[in-house]
């Protein structure tokens, strides 16, 4: 591993001198940091760099342009983890100039891996909230090629950000014709049809729910139906509450059946404990919900055991 080199004396200083002028005097500040961000010290560019984006001034921009650039000519040799291009990302949409658009969409095409590891995932999120921001009718075909983009320490970006942008800006057709094919098989697809249920119309979120599930019983994908079963409980989306009865009445697994009644059981919600109680008298395993209903039986489960065990 490489050892970070010590700060030097002079870099120190000018740091120093920044924050002081940042806090006194926005002329003198903007002066200084442009003097910095052309310093043949590495560590002064940085620093400039890092304060312009937490105090951006719009004569900052043609400076961290021209750096940019120069940056992106290397950047696994000049700008590992892209650090740097993040910060004239955050100067140059405080600045907001649509003529940026072409830093937004270098910014939002950036793949570095040194070593395998993408480390240019964070530069790729930022790139399209750029985009986002100053060029709202090109956005979402850039965003759109991001919803399966995932890296960072969750795994999930840049693509949660373009799910969340495109929702934002109104582009759910485009979230949801995703959903609809390639994001099927997306490890993103459960975040994204989360924010997706949050915004969409009811009989819209029906309507992709059923067809996901009806495609999930065909090929016995298990995952998959344990996927939006969860969802569908813990989000409450009432419209789709249907499709859990039609999981039940499939042959998928007896796991995926007891782990179902034990959910919908645990709910309490009378339109959930509706269904248990339809399968206990005309499902194909009425000894798997019994067991689910006694688990911590309420006043509610006691009184459908009971009109059960009555004939009713």
């Amino acid at each position: 591993m490489a050892k970070r080199r010590p700060q030097s004396a002079g870099a120190s200083m000018s740091i120093a001198r920044l924050a002081i002028l940042r806090e006194s005097d926005e002329a003198a500040f903007a002066a200084a940091a442009l003097e910095m961000l052309e310093s043949r010290d590495r560590l002064e560019r940085e620093a400039a760099l890092e304060a312009l984006a937490d105090h951006p001034v719009p004569a900052a921009r043609e400076p961290v342009r021209r750096r940019f650039f120069e940056l992106d000519a290397d950047g696994l040799k000049h700008d590992q983890g892209a650090h740097q291009r993040v910060n004239i990302v955050r100067i140059l949409r405080a600045i907001g100039d649509h003529r940026d658009t072409d830093v937004a969409i270098r910014a939002s095409d950036t793949h570095e891996k040194p070593f395998g590891e993408d480390t240019a995932w964070n530069l790729r999120a930022h790139g399209l909230m750029m985009l986002a921001e100053i060029a709202p009718d090109a956005f979402p075909y850039y965003a759109v090629e991001h919803l399966g983009d995932g890296a960072g320490p969750n795994g999930n970006e840049p693509a949660n950000t373009a799910v969340q942008l495109l929702i934002g800006t109104g582009q759910l057709v485009a979230v949801y014709e995703w959903l609809s094919t390639v994001g099927r098989d997306s490890p993103h697809l459960s975040s994204a049809f989360e924010l997706f249920a949050e915004h969409a119309p009811a009989d819209i979120i029906a309507r992709f729910v059923r067809g996901t599930i009806e495609q999930a019983i065909r090929t016995g994908d298990e995952p998959l139906c344990l996927l939006f079963a969860d969802v569908i409980v813990e989000k409450e989306i009432e419209a789709s509450y249907p499709v859990l009865g039609d999981l039940l009445f499939a042959k998928i697994s007896d796991e995926l059946y007891t782990y179902l009644a034990t959910r919908l059981a645990a709910t309490n919600r009378a339109p959930l404990l509706a269904i248990l109680e339809e399968q206990l008298h005309r499902g194909r395993r009425p000894r798997l919900i019994l067991e689910s209903l006694n688990v911590r039986p309420t006043r509610e489960q006691k009184a459908i055991i009971k009109r059960w065990e009555d004939g009713d």
